[in-house]
Order: C-alpha cells, then structure tokens, then sequence
C-alpha cells in the first residue's frame, strides 16, 4: 500500500505529540483499530464521501465509533473532518504503525514465497536478516506461486530476490549471452 505524503505528515505529527505525552504505544492501539473500522465498512466511507454530510454530523459519529480514544486520537479524527481528510485514516495508521515500529528498533519485511513459510522458516529467515541488518524484524508473509521456490524479501527500500524464478532467468540470458559470444 502507498501511503500517501499527506498522510506521512499527519502521522508524523501525530507520533510526535504522542511520543511528548508517553502515549505511542495507546495511540498505536487506536488509530490501528479506526483504521480497521473504515477498512471493514464501505457504507461508512459512502456516507464520509456524501456532500450533503455536515461536519458536525461526521465528528458526531466518530465521537459515538470511538467514544474511549485518547484525544489524540480524537482530536485527530475532527482535524481530518474539518479539513476534508478524514479518508486518510487508513494511510495515517500504516505511517505511525511503521514509525512506532522504527522507534521500537523494529521493521517490517515483506517476505514473497511460492507456499506459505512454515515457523521454522520465518525463524531462520529472521535469524538471517536481522543479523545483515542489525534490527529486530517482523515478517509479513505473502505467496505468490509464480516465483516457483525460494523467496523475494523487501525490508524498505531494499530488495533481496532469491526465488527460482529470477535465477532461472538470469541462468536464461547468460546462456543466451555465451552463445552469442
């Protein structure tokens, strides 16, 4: 998912103020779970999106949705509303998620197999990788049975591609280039 700039910087904002008060962790909790609610609940989003829903009506419902948020979180769910962003909930989660997790010493790899890993798999590839990159890591699982075997990890802006699939094509295009050659 592509979180947008927009919602970097609430996010950013947002995990700023929390993290003064000592409350990253119960900020996390919340905007995760608002999140979960839009993402669950298309009506919800159609009636967001409808011109003739006032503001108060919006900030209404939410203070009912969420009536036991921390004002941070509060307070965030009526700026959204005032300024017409309140869509970019779900993008503002996956930001703050990921800068709690960068504060915790933690990052999210997105590991691509060809079958799901067993536990002793994700044990062995987290073992691996967070000696190469010196941080704790959490795995995030995805199959795609077209890579044929082995694995693609992505940990940010890097990509570790060890799937069958690319070396069989790499194998491909140097035979090609030998018998050129």
């Amino acid at each position: 998912m592509s979180i947008s700039s927009v919602a970097n910087r609430y996010a950013k904002a947002l995990f700023e103020a929390a993290s003064e008060n000592g409350e990253l962790e119960t900020v996390e909790r919340e905007v995760t779970a608002v999140a979960d609610v839009f993402q669950g609940n298309a009506d919800l989003l159609k009636w967001l999106e409808h011109p003739k829903v006032t503001v108060e009506e919006k900030k209404n419902l939410f203070d009912k949705l969420f009536p036991d948020v921390s004002a941070f979180t509060r307070n965030l769910l009526h700026l959204l509303v005032d300024r017409g962003r309140e869509l970019e909930v779900t993008g503002i989660a996956t930001a703050y998620k990921h800068l709690a997790m960068a504060e915790r010493g933690v990052v999210e790899a997105e590991v691509v197999s060809a079958a799901p890993l067993t536990e002793a798999d994700q044990k062995a590839l987290v073992s691996a990788f967070e000696k190469r990159i010196g941080k704790t890591i959490h795995i995030q699982n995805n199959v795609d049975s077209d890579i044929l075997g082995g694995v693609i990890v992505k940990i940010g802006d890097r990509l570790y591609d060890g799937s069958l699939k690319t070396k069989l094509e790499r194998f491909r295009k140097n035979v090609a280039v030998s018998r050129l050659g």
